[in-house]
């Protein structure tokens, strides 16, 4: 009886399936239709940062400002200023879902950051929101068409999905869901957390939480990192960008004056950090962790486990440091050359002379 219910059951949603392929129908377009189409004039809402109809996400470690830049990004966009003195806002209305503050820390940040109460900016505030939930974002829909909403940002990633993180293809059907907003004509902007540890120099797109699916279903990623010495200065990194080159890393710091808090533009960064830079940290982290050393080949592929870079950089580091002597090389097996850190051959000596 059981495998007749089954077998129905099946029979069932094979029809159901059927039934959405019927619907389903493709129809391409020719390229005279493609050349013919009208897009929107302006493709950013914020010049060189937040790219017009597609997905932004702005990432950072906890407590690295992120929802304080969000709501700047909200008020400069609202009045049609420029984000920081420097980026143009194109004006438009402005909606925040935010599942992860209470409306009263809202409330008190944007009056702060110098909000008018007249500015068309709204808010849903810890509702249940998820993305996958098709009847809450017709609702969301139909909100930012009553009240000619053309901007969505999200406080946070994390807590408007009930998806594993780490699972590509779970990643990647929310944001089929996120893109869904995109296809109505909507901007979004999303939060996200970084890894809780990372290489101080690792780049943006790998200190980013989750599958690597998140980095690539987005249009642009913006990355925040507090300075380590000032925890006022901050450091934006814009780790991709699919419609335009990305522009170079710079420095904001957010200072209270007169009961205000101001974020302000210091510059663009002066040191570009290599590829090279990098490996060379995360080269002496492997091998202090491997006293006796360890040859070329595997520490290329541990550095490669922990980070995305290439053979050519790797190896131009491990030079780097042999030059330098912080690490040393000696004889291993055959003609095998093996790498350790100098300070370690103190130690070696001081083993051999007690033996």
């Amino acid at each position: 009886m059981k495998n007749e219910n089954e077998k129905k059951t099946l029979e069932l949603e094979k029809e159901n399936i059927d039934e959405k392929q019927k619907k389903w129908k493709l129809n391409p377009i020719s390229l005279d239709e493609l050349f013919s189409m009208k897009f929107h004039e302006n493709k950013w809402v914020i010049e060189k940062l937040i790219p017009h109809q597609g997905i932004t996400i702005l990432s950072g470690a906890p407590a690295s400002f992120k929802t304080w830049l969000l709501l700047r990004m909200a008020l400069d966009i609202a009045k049609g200023e420029n984000l920081f003195g420097q980026f143009k806002c194109e004006k438009n209305k402005v909606l925040i879902i935010d599942e992860e503050n209470h409306l009263r820390l809202v409330r008190d940040r944007l009056k702060l950051l110098g909000a008018e109460s007249t500015l068309p900016i709204y808010f849903l505030s810890q509702n249940g929101f998820l993305v996958s939930k098709k009847e809450l974002v017709k609702n969301v829909l139909e909100i930012c068409e009553q009240k000619e909403i053309d901007v969505i940002f999200i406080d946070s990633l994390v807590r408007v999905n009930t998806a594993e993180e780490n699972d590509a293809s779970q990643m990647a059907e929310v944001f089929r869901c996120i893109k869904f907003f995109c296809q109505h004509g909507k901007t979004i902007i999303i939060t996200h957390h970084d890894k809780k540890e990372y290489f101080a120099k690792t780049t943006a797109q790998n200190r980013l939480r989750g599958s690597s699916d998140i980095s690539a279903a987005v249009d642009a990623h913006i990355a925040l990192k507090r300075d380590k010495d000032d925890r006022s200065k901050i450091l934006v990194e814009q780790a991709k960008l699919r419609t335009d080159k990305e522009i170079e890393p710079f420095n904001i710091i957010v200072e209270e004056n007169e009961g205000k808090v101001e974020i302000n533009y210091l510059g663009v960064c002066p040191e570009k950090i290599s590829k090279r830079n990098i490996a060379k940290e995360i080269v002496l982290s492997v091998l202090e962790k491997e006293q006796r050393g360890l040859a070329k080949n595997e520490i290329c592929k541990k550095v490669k486990d922990l980070e995305d870079i290439g053979d050519k950089s790797i190896m131009s580091a491990i030079k780097d440091l042999l030059i330098q002597n912080i690490i040393l090389e000696k004889k291993g097996e055959g003609n095998t050359k093996i790498c350790y850190l100098s300070k370690f051959s103190k130690e070696e000596k001081t083993q051999e002379v007690l033996i």
